[in-house]
């Protein structure tokens, strides 16, 4: 399937990982495993198409180890064409997570949730994990910080080879440096 998509000029698809830990992806009935991602994102890149890769972070039961694993995962399949993050996660009205923080009185009501807790896709809505949370912003500071440095440093090099190529090589066919 994924040589087909390829053949008709896919070239990016967007992939909803969520987490690189298999208890987390039971809870929130992904019915995936990480092997089953891992897989399935290595076809991907073998076929020529750049996978987007979506990780959140703060589940029920995920801790420090698991934004580490997430961490890995981001960096050993970055195939560099955009810059990884890890966004915290977010129980929107309707999802088992929402109704677990109406039972746990960590939201009111719908509105105490678009107007109260959910003021930024960046910014925790409710702490589900064991961690204060002042370690859960540590921990999404340091793994977003490590990703935003693999980030800078890909597109130094990028461009660095431009710049090779355009005075060293005389390459007339550069054009201006793009976002690689």
């Amino acid at each position: 399937m994924l040589q087909l998509m390829r053949k008709a000029g896919c070239v990016f698809i967007n992939y909803g990982i969520e987490s690189m830990d298999n208890e987390a992806l039971k809870r929130m009935n992904k019915n995936l495993t990480t092997d089953m991602i891992i897989q399935g994102i290595e076809n991907t890149l073998s076929c020529g198409i750049s996978p987007g890769l979506n990780i959140i972070f703060g589940n029920l039961g995920e801790n420090r180890t698991s934004i580490e694993n997430d961490v890995k995962f981001l960096l050993k399949y970055d195939d560099h064409a955009q810059l990884r993050t890890i966004r915290p996660v977010t129980p929107y009205p309707g999802t088992d997570l929402y109704n677990y923080a109406i039972e746990q009185g960590l939201i009111r009501d719908i509105e105490d949730f678009y107007e109260r807790k959910h003021v930024n896709s960046d910014l925790l809505t409710c702490n589900f994990t064991e961690l204060t949370d002042d370690e859960y912003y540590d921990a999404l500071y340091w793994a977003n910080n490590v990703l935003l440095e693999n980030y800078l440093e890909s597109t130094r090099e990028a461009n660095k080879t431009c710049l090779d190529k355009l005075y060293l090589e005389k390459d007339a066919s550069f054009r201006g440096f793009r976002y690689v």
